[in-house]
């Protein structure tokens, strides 16, 4: 039993536990470690790092806040107690937080910042669906969504998303490397619904047509039929590599007209208007379906209830 072990077993105990996702045993473990020596860094940051992963914030917090006074250098735990504080909007904390990296936040603020820190792509995972989306970042640990994502992934256009910090990969941005960051959870859902758009599209003019309809709407549109790129584990996970490159070369020459849009609306008015000044403009399209996404999900939920 853990009362027998000293403070090396525990730790031990706790993360070969962790790694057999018995995180209830991790936690037991590293509880019992502090409870012998409170004073040890190491193992209240990694307390405080399975607690992040769980989203239990308030004690990934409490534990992060003590791995940094304990040891002041300790850059990872200054940056995860930031990102607990975020989630909690705790903005003294989290200004405090970021502080030691150089980013200036006002302490005294009661509303959540906006730093304007620029497009960051964020790797959404729902299960088995993986997704990388461009979002504006608001501050180290907030990015607000703007793309459209995919109906399976869950997330919402101008959805506001809790990310991590180390990043993981890389995605071109204006001839440029720029990190992926993992997200961890919704910080904030937006108002929008994502609707699906299936139709012949017999030229580039007639899409170049609908992205404007829809910019000057203010909804936003992706384009999945060009746009979207599957990659494997590895690319997805790195950089995209040169076969992923050639095959979208390829597609790209030879023109599709069988499309399939995402739209992000408010409401079904608001993309009605786009889509009758679209066919108005160009009679040539065909619309095959339109239908909001998220209905279609809970539908879905309402069967299997």
């Amino acid at each position: 039993m853990s009362v027998c072990m000293n403070t090396t077993e525990l730790k031990s105990a706790a993360h070969a536990a962790w790694n057999e996702h018995d995180e209830a045993l991790a936690e037991q473990h590293f509880l019992a470690a502090l409870a012998i020596d409170e004073q040890d860094a190491v193992t209240n940051y990694d307390l405080a790092l399975l607690y992040k992963y769980q989203s239990r914030w308030a004690e990934s917090l409490r534990y992060n806040r003590r791995a940094a006074e304990l040891n002041s250098e300790d850059e990872a735990a200054w940056w995860n107690l930031g990102i607990a504080a975020t989630a909690i909007s705790d903005w003294a904390t989290a200004a405090k937080a970021w502080e030691f990296f150089g980013i200036t936040l006002d302490a005294a603020t009661t509303t959540a910042p906006d730093l304007k820190l620029g497009l960051i792509p964020v790797r959404i995972t729902q299960g088995e669906h993986v997704e990388v989306l461009w979002a504006n970042r608001l501050d180290p640990a907030r990015a607000q969504i703007v793309s459209v994502p995919m109906p399976d992934c869950g997330v919402r256009f101008h959805d506001i998303v809790l990310h991590d910090g180390a990043p993981r990969g890389t995605r071109e941005l204006n001839g440029k490397e720029v990190p992926v960051f993992d997200w961890l959870e919704f910080w904030q859902r937006s108002d929008y619904s994502t609707y699906v758009i299936e139709a012949i599209v017999p030229n580039a003019l007639a899409v170049n047509t609908l992205d404007r309809l829809v910019a000057d709407s203010g909804l936003a549109l992706e384009d999945w039929g060009s746009n979207v790129q599957m990659l494997c584990k590895a690319c997805s996970e790195g950089e995209p590599h040169e076969h992923h490159d050639h095959a979208a070369a390829e597609t790209a020459q030879e023109w599709q007209p069988k499309r399939e849009f995402g739209v992000a609306a408010l409401n079904d008015q608001a993309l009605a208007d786009v889509l009758d000044a679209w066919q108005a403009a160009h009679p040539e399209v065909e619309l095959v379906e339109v239908y909001n996404a998220l209905d279609a999900d809970e539908d879905a939920e309402d069967e299997s209830v």
